[in-house]
């Protein structure tokens, strides 16, 4: 299936019967389809940005493409990355855990990164710039704004289909994934609805990233469904986007700087997520005296299960925000006793070689023990920091957050939105596009595409 929707799709892109960000948006949108013979990460977005990347790669080297200098550094901070984790473990300290004595992947892990993940994601950023005359924001929003519609309508399906049949291999070839009906794991009808997308919480963030169009457009219909649906997520990144949203269009909404829009916006949720832990077992309290009341049991079931401590007598709040046990937490754990890996992270791909003994307790311990499988981190700053490093981290800030000239303010409050989010959420394509149109989608057509460039092609 995710080869049949990327080629679809790739038909149809090179058809130009749809743009880049149509083809990218509408991938992203079915990544619950995956080849898992393969790997969950294969998806059609990975098969659309691959091709992407093998096309902008041919162009590059035959001399069709070039590079701006200011994104030369871009591109080679996971190769300094890397150089500076080697220098670090062979003169300073090896924290590292090399399961069955694999040395040489801890090595060469970050280039299978590199090659399968980093540089398709720059390629897409350099085919929106190549395409920018044709984009805008406006084309944008209305592509947001159909999936939403398109995604609410199989969420609806999906939901009927569920508790109507009660047969999970129908719903799993309707795209909801299995782990997902448990009743254990909360939702007000007893599952999680994801629509095509590859999980709640990430559908949760498009639903979440999708209202405030939806709202500047007078669509309250669509708004006030794709609301009740976020619940039916059961994730508390719609929430905490909704919150986002809140700060950046109503409180900071007449900033006019995008990275300040950003920085006080993460300020002040930060003091709100501190002032709730603060006063966390009062509202623990509260929330077992109200659990059998159905919102209640809808929107704090799972903020109380992150915020209790009893079960795993483990502190699992870092500036007032509980990580998950099983994801961010041992991450954290490990930067704090090994601080010097902020500077460098401790290389791209490279979580399977964290210490086991940082995830004891969780249900994969095993596999962290035997070194399969990877770690994912869905706060996508933190992911960054911790892969790449603190240096890296401000460098992609700085060029992530550029506004060109011409930019609205209620582009550049929902820029700033995207932005925060990304902190929360793992949304990288839409991160990349909304930059990609913040700088360069208002440019003038005659406007040079790379300026100071360095050309790279064979013979030359």
């Amino acid at each position: 299936m995710p080869l049949v929707i990327a080629a679809v799709l790739l038909y149809l892109y090179y058809k130009q019967r749809i743009s880049i960000i149509d083809t990218l948006l509408y991938a992203f949108a079915s990544e619950a389809y995956t080849i898992l013979a393969i790997g969950p990460t294969f998806t059609a977005t990975f098969f659309v940005s691959t091709f992407i990347f093998i096309e902008q790669a041919h162009r590059l080297f035959t001399g069709g493409q070039h590079i701006r200098r200011e994104y030369l550094l871009l591109l080679l901070l996971p190769l300094l990355s890397h150089i500076t984790v080697f220098l670090i473990t062979q003169l300073y300290k090896d924290p590292f855990n090399y399961p069955g004595g694999r040395y040489y992947a801890f090595y060469t892990k970050p280039l299978y990164f590199y090659i399968k993940t980093y540089l398709p994601l720059f390629a897409i950023g350099s085919r929106i710039v190549q395409e920018r005359t044709p984009l805008s924001w406006d084309a944008f929003r209305e592509t947001m704004k159909r999936i939403t519609k398109i995604s609410l309508c199989i969420a609806g399906i999906q939901i009927f289909i569920q508790l109507t049949f009660q047969n999970v291999a129908l719903s799993e070839i309707l795209g909801l994934q299995s782990r997902y009906l448990a009743e254990q794991i909360s939702g007000p009808l007893g599952l999680r609805v994801q629509a095509w997308f590859g999980e709640p919480k990430v559908f949760s963030a498009f639903l979440s990233l999708a209202i405030p169009i939806l709202l500047k457009d007078k669509e309250y219909k669509v708004a006030g469904a794709a609301f009740v649906v976020g619940i039916l997520t059961a994730s508390q990144t719609f929430y905490i986007n909704l919150l986002v949203a809140g700060v950046v269009f109503v409180i900071f909404g007449r900033l006019n700087g995008v990275r300040l829009k950003v920085l006080c916006t993460l300020g002040l949720i930060i003091g709100i997520f501190m002032m709730v832990a603060a006063s966390k077992d009062y509202l623990l309290k509260h929330y077992m005296a109200n659990r059998n009341d159905p919102v209640y049991k809808a929107l704090f079931e799972r903020s109380a299960y992150r915020y209790d401590n009893e079960i795993w007598q483990k502190n699992n709040i870092v500036l007032g925000m509980p990580l998950q046990r099983d994801m961010e937490l041992p991450v954290v754990d490990f930067l704090r006793d090994e601080p010097y890996l902020l500077l460098s992270g401790y290389g791209a791909g490279n979580s399977t070689f964290i210490p086991p003994s940082y995830f004891f307790g969780q249900p994969l311990y095993e596999f962290r023990v035997a070194g399969v499988g990877g770690h994912n981190l869905n706060m996508r700053w933190f992911f960054i920091l911790a892969e790449f490093g603190g240096v890296a981290l401000i460098f992609f800030f700085l060029v992530l957050t550029r506004v060109g000239s011409g930019v609205l303010l209620f582009q550049r409050s929902y820029f700033a939105f995207v932005a925060v989010c990304f902190f929360f959420s793992q949304i990288d394509l839409i991160m990349i596009i909304v930059a990609m149109l913040s700088a360069y989608g208002t440019a003038p057509a005659q406007e040079p595409l790379y300026e100071k460039d360095i050309r790279l092609a064979w013979g030359r």
